[in-house]
């Protein structure tokens, strides 16, 4: 049995093995193709290079997401200084 996250139901779903689609192993993670109750397949990943590559690619986003608040920060402040606006 496999306890997956349904992204269709958003709920923790219990999956016979026999639901199994595929398994396929890769470099960084093992994907694993499964039916899942709500009539969709889903691929769940697995692996620490998976976890570890995930939470590189989360933290690239965060600090660009940094870069543009201070970016629309710093353009605000600029505009209001041009308009004569008390930031």
């Amino acid at each position: 049995m496999l306890l997956i996250h349904c992204p269709v139901t958003r709920t923790d779903e219990l999956v016979a093995d026999r639901r199994i689609r595929s398994v396929v192993n890769h470099r960084t993670h093992i994907a694993v193709t499964v039916a899942c109750p709500c009539g969709a397949e889903h691929v769940v990943r697995t692996g620490r290079r998976w976890e570890e590559a995930r939470a590189r690619v989360l933290q690239r986003a965060a600090t660009r997401t940094a870069a543009a608040a201070a970016a629309a920060a710093a353009d605000t402040a600029a505009r209001a200084a041009r308009v004569s606006i008390p930031a």
